[in-house]
């Protein structure tokens, strides 16, 4: 099971990277049919205990212990074939995404899974959602050879400052984005500079924690 090609604004290596084997835990807002925003929770770990009272516990990489509902009638693939929840073993790793509501999580209908030393990924229509053009902002846990708390925000371009931008989010919000001066940066696809940035564009910033963007991808002119 690969990750598809980049269904929206980021390129597909960045998807996978991620959504890849790396991440830990991630929280993405995307935009709903009725153009409502779905706070999407993302968690990747070890399954430590089996489906039990309509939830999964599984140990992530930094040794959170998560409970997560998961609906009895869950979509379960084990090494990317249709299973079920009797097929999940202790040690096996685990990736499931639910959406997290001011009520409270609603259980998880579809959970991946792989033996102990493999990874599962996320079927391409799940990236397609969560990375889509419907794709709002971000905030994603990945262990590389450091932790790091990657966030991510899209919106209309607002204002273009000294290596800085103001994007119109789409819940209505202005963020303001320090950008790096040896940013990474994407326009319509090809290499561009900070200078080729305009008021009006679409963009997509990608940041370490409160460090200045080093990737930005835009469209527009």
């Amino acid at each position: 099971m690969a990750f598809a090609a980049s269904p929206g604004p980021l390129p597909g290596s960045v998807t996978s990277y991620l959504l890849g084997p790396k991440l830990i835990r991630g929280e993405i807002v995307i935009k709903g049919k009725d153009r409502s925003l779905r706070d999407m929770r993302l968690d990747r770990g070890k399954l430590i205990k089996r489906y039990s009272a309509g939830s999964l516990t599984l140990l992530e990489r930094d040794a959170t212990k998560v409970v997560i509902k998961v609906v009895p009638t869950a979509h379960v693939f084990l090494n990317a074939r249709p299973s079920g929840f009797r097929s999940l073993r202790l040690g096996m790793q685990v990736a499931i995404a639910h959406e997290v509501t001011p009520a409270g999580d609603l259980p998880a209908d579809t959970v991946y899974a792989t033996g102990p030393r493999q990874q599962p990924k996320w079927a391409p229509p799940a990236v397609a959602q969560l990375f889509g053009n419907k794709f709002v902002k971000a905030e994603l846990f990945v262990m590389d050879t450091a932790q790091h708390d990657y966030r991510l925000d899209r919106g209309k371009v607002r204002q273009v400052g000294a290596f800085q931008l103001v994007l119109r989010e789409a819940d209505g919000t202005d963020v303001t984005v320090d950008i790096s001066s040896n940013a990474h940066i994407k326009l319509n696809n090809q290499n561009g500079t900070f200078l080729q940035l305009r008021k009006g564009m679409m963009a997509t910033t990608m940041r370490d924690g409160d460090k200045p963007a080093d990737q930005v991808y835009a469209t527009g002119k």
